[in-house]
């Protein structure tokens, strides 16, 4: 992928306060899609539901948010099915179209950390991992969302269908979450855990 984890080269561009994309077609089957702009708080669920509707899977992906509140990311994705061409997708469209069909799935993990992330600043680092299915990082933000908690970055990767996400997360206010918030997720996250007592997934927030 060609920035993967480089989102700041694509918010050096003259335009990046208006929202775009590119595809790249990498090879017949996998295709590389940038994002950048402001775009608001819930576009990554609309956007992995959106793809999900078109037969599209995130194999992996990285986004990240600047001061200014402008977003770059860059997602490697591949049809899982039939559907239209990736190349022809409008992806953009998708960041702020509404799904109403969420396939009626919990969300279940296999494990979490949660944590602060004193080498990133004011945040605090989040760890998951769990089965891969349709509207598993929609379901994520919006569970985020419901503690007033917004990712400031993101890093997705899928590997034999299971999902290992990693976020850098702040109030939607932009301050770095209370111990009471990371009480509260930590409770919530403990309700998704296919076994109960987990919730302590060994790994160390990214450099």
């Amino acid at each position: 992928m060609r920035a993967l984890f480089d989102s700041q080269a694509l918010l050096s561009r003259a335009d990046a306060n208006t929202p775009g994309y590119r595809v790249f077609a990498n090879t017949r089957a996998l295709y590389s899609v940038r994002l950048w702009g402001s775009l608001d708080q819930l576009w990554a669920d609309r956007f992995s539901l959106g793809l999900s509707a078109l037969g599209l899977s995130i194999l992996n992906g990285f986004a990240r948010q600047d001061g200014a509140g402008r977003w770059g990311a860059e997602f490697l994705i591949s049809p899982s099915g039939e559907g239209p061409d990736p190349a022809t997708v409008d992806y953009l469209a998708l960041t702020h179209r509404e799904v109403t069909d969420r396939h009626g799935e919990a969300l279940l993990l296999d494990d979490y950390t949660l944590d602060g992330s004193p080498e990133h600043g004011p945040v605090m680092y989040l760890a998951v991992r769990g089965p891969d299915r349709v509207g598993f990082l929609g379901s994520l933000v919006r569970a985020l969302a419901s503690h007033y908690l917004v990712p400031r970055e993101m890093t997705i990767s899928t590997c034999n269908g299971v999902a290992f996400d990693r976020f850098l997360l702040q109030t939607s206010g932009g301050r770095v979450p209370t111990e009471e918030t990371r009480r509260a997720l930590a409770l919530t996250l403990d309700g998704t855990l296919r076994r109960r007592g987990q919730g302590s997934l060994a790994v160390a927030a990214p450099a």
